[in-house]
C-alpha cells in the first residue's frame, strides 16, 4: 500500500519528510510506504489535486491519498471556483474535484465513486507548515539556541491568527534570536528532524491538543496502514 499526500512547494515535502522519518521506515519495512508530493504552490494543487488523485485511485485499489494544501491565505480564491472560507470548504472543494476527474477523465461510473473516494482524505494544514515548528517548541528554541520561553502564539496553534501567520512568526524568531533569515527548505527539515516522538507536536507541555487536524489525518494514515505514527511502545 501507498500513501500519496500532496502539498504545496517543497519545503511542505522536506518539512513532512523530516518530521516523519522513523513512520517512514517502520512503514517501509510493512511493504508500505508515503509519498509526500508537492505541486508548486497552492493555485496549482487545487487545480491539479483532481486529476493528480484520482489517477492515484484508480490506479491501485489499495492505495490511498491525502489532499493537503494550506487553509490561508485564502482570499484571492473569492471569485474562482476554489472559494473557501473554512476547513470545511476547502474539504468539500477537493472532494468535488477528485470527483469530477473519476467520472470525467478516467469514466468511472458514479456509483463506484463513493468507494474509490473512501480512500481519498481531504484536508489542510490550517495554516502554513510553520505551525509544526511553533508546535516543537522545545525543538525549535534548542535551534535558535536560546533559553527564552518560546509560546507567545495562540493555543492551538492552528487557530493561529491569519494578521501573524506561523510563518511570520518563525521569520522574526530567526532574525531576532539567531541573527539570519529564515529558508523554510533548509530550517524547517532540520528543526523536525530533531522531533523524536510526534507527540511533542500533537500536544503542548500540558498535554492539550496543539494541531488536531493535522493529528487526525495522520491517525487516519495509521489506521489504514495498521503502523500508527503515535502511541507505538
Amino acid at each position: 500500500m501507498k500513501v500519496f499526500v500532496f502539498v504545496e512547494g517543497e519545503a511542505d515535502r522536506k518539512a513532512l519528510e523530516a518530521l516523519w522519518h522513523d513512520w517512514l521506515l517502520r512503514l517501509r519495512q510493512d511493504r508500505h510506504g508515503i509519498a509526500v508530493v508537492a505541486l508548486g504552490d497552492k493555485s496549482r494543487l487545487l487545480r491539479k489535486l483532481g486529476h493528480r488523485a484520482a489517477e492515484k485511485l484508480v490506479a491501485n485499489e489499495r492505495d490511498l491519498v491525502v489532499g493537503l494544501p494550506d487553509l490561508y491565505p485564502n482570499r484571492e480564491y473569492a471569485q474562482t471556483r476554489w472559494k473557501h472560507g473554512n476547513l470545511r470548504e476547502v474539504r468539500d472543494i477537493q472532494v468535488r474535484e477528485v470527483e469530477q476527474a473519476l467520472t470525467q477523465v478516467f469514466g468511472r461510473r458514479h456509483s463506484d465513486v463513493p468507494g474509490l473516494i473512501g480512500r481519498f482524505h481531504p484536508t489542510a494544514l490550517k495554516h502554513d507548515m510553520e505551525m509544526l515548528l511553533l508546535a516543537a517548541k522545545n525543538r525549535l528554541r534548542a535551534y535558535l539556541r536560546t533559553a527564552d520561553q518560546l509560546g507567545q502564539w495562540r493555543q492551538p496553534v492552528e487557530d493561529q491568527d491569519q494578521i501573524t501567520p506561523p510563518k511570520r512568526i518563525v521569520e522574526d524568531l530567526f532574525r531576532t534570536k539567531k541573527g539570519e533569515a529564515y529558508r523554510d527548505t533548509v530550517h524547517a527539515p532540520a528543526v523536525l528532524r530533531n522531533v523524536e516522538d510526534i507527540q511533542e507536536v500533537l500536544c503542548d507541555d500540558n498535554g492539550r491538543p496543539q494541531c488536531p487536524v493535522f493529528q487526525e489525518m495522520i491517525d487516519w494514515i495509521g489506521d489504514r496502514t495498521g503502523i500508527p505514527c503515535r502511541g507505538v511502545p
